[in-house]
């Protein structure tokens, strides 16, 4: 999120070419090349980590044939990771409150972040995506024409709500979750799904307090049936799947570092291919897959708790997440720590109901307004049409 503040304010040296062949430019994903990694195709920033958020869930509970057929007798449906978010709904609520492994405690329908003053509000923007964020609209948190906030059209509102209603399926006490409180809720098999960035794939098969090793299925985010068109004003009836490519770290060398050079062979080496590799298939790390060769050797995740297959599966989601065209990016302008806190506050605010998703968002565009404002809105557009790879007025 400070992309806009350090390298669209000329802050940041740009990537020598000597130090891309170093590296292996090559072979690091187009998704952060072209996004993540550089300002108005400039390459400033080096991969050290490649986030991405997608869904995972019980794959032995999900396959049990007495659970399908309840299921199927319920919802008319077959029991299958969630295509929508509706669907995802249904499933949270299905294996919600009742001993479905039969080790004679209750367990969960699912686990996902919500506490304030965390990252959080990074989840809700990858499930309201699914609403919100139109496949043939590079904008999403702002209209690039005018620098009116989106966040409380009728899409966002629909997500929050879904997200608030999800926390019912979920373990008691789970509106202040963390990201460990997700991780532990699910790896100690008290949820059947989650939502999480990639670290729980790896958490899940070589934690100490995990039971489910093999037992884990992974999935994209669900989608929706419909997604709003911010253009038009108007839901469009199309399916409608969204990848998140938000959290991600990055080394930066400074503009006015003493030793430059010092400082790029040490940004090197730590982002180089084999050192990605090991810190890659590591738990405890946060470092995410980022590059084509993180995914060319699935038997190398052996060391780390995956089975093979399981290591394939998990790799394969990932990569589909990576290659997603419709995505949506963290607020990278000059400002995005204080928009994020503001709206952070007020979703949170709805969360524990004491504001309505809708005073919750309309509110939190309000104040997105003054801060845009504040920050002089033909600057603040010039920096998000940038972050969107879009001309400038």
């Amino acid at each position: 999120m400070w992309n806009g503040e350090l390298l669209g304010n000329g802050h940041i040296e740009p990537i020598p070419q000597k130090i891309k062949d170093k590296i292996d430019w090559d072979d690091v994903l187009p998704i952060y090349k072209d996004n993540v990694l550089s300002w108005a195709n400039v390459a400033y920033g080096l991969p050290y980590d490649g986030d991405c958020i997608n869904l995972y869930y019980r794959k032995d509970i999900f396959e049990d044939a007495k659970n399908k057929r309840e299921f199927l007798k319920k919802h008319k449906y077959e029991l299958a990771p969630p295509k929508t978010w509706k669907e995802y709904l249904e499933i949270a609520a299905f294996f919600n409150n009742w001993d479905w492994d039969s080790d004679g405690k209750i367990e969960y329908g699912n686990a996902g972040l919500r506490v304030q003053g965390d990252v959080a509000l990074l989840q809700f923007f990858a499930q309201a995506a699914a609403y919100a964020k139109h496949p043939d609209d590079k904008a999403y948190y702002f209209d690039p024409e005018t620098m009116k906030p989106r966040i409380d059209n009728p899409a966002f509102v629909r997500a929050l709500e879904d997200y608030i209603k999800a926390i019912e399926y979920g373990p008691v006490g789970m509106n202040k979750f963390a990201g460990h409180d997700v991780r532990n809720s699910f790896v100690s098999g008290e949820v059947a799904m989650a939502i999480d960035w990639a670290d729980l794939g790896i958490y899940a098969v070589n934690s100490p307090v995990s039971i489910v090793q093999d037992k884990v299925g992974y999935a994209q985010l669900p989608g929706a049936e419909e997604v709003y068109n911010s253009a038009k004003l108007r839901w469009d009836k199309q399916y409608n799947q969204v990848s998140s490519i938000s959290g991600n770290w990055m080394f930066l060398i400074n503009k006015n570092a003493k030793n430059k050079k010092l400082a790029f062979d040490f940004a090197a080496y730590m982002t180089s291919p084999t050192m990605s590799k090991e810190l890659v298939s590591t738990s405890g790390n946060a470092v995410n897959p980022s590059r084509f060769s993180h995914f060319k050797d699935p038997e190398s995740w052996n060391k780390s708790g995956f089975s093979t297959d399981s290591a394939k599966r998990y790799l394969d989601e990932i990569s589909y997440s990576l290659t997603n065209k419709n995505t949506v990016f963290d607020i990278t302008i000059p400002g995005a720590a204080d928009y994020y806190q503001v709206l952070d506050a007020l979703v949170y605010q709805a969360v524990i109901k004491a504001m309505t998703p809708k005073e919750a968002l309309e509110k939190a565009a309000k104040e997105w307004d003054l801060i845009t404002k504040k920050l002089a809105i033909e600057k603040q557009k010039e920096f998000y049409r940038e972050s969107l790879n879009l001309k400038r007025k």
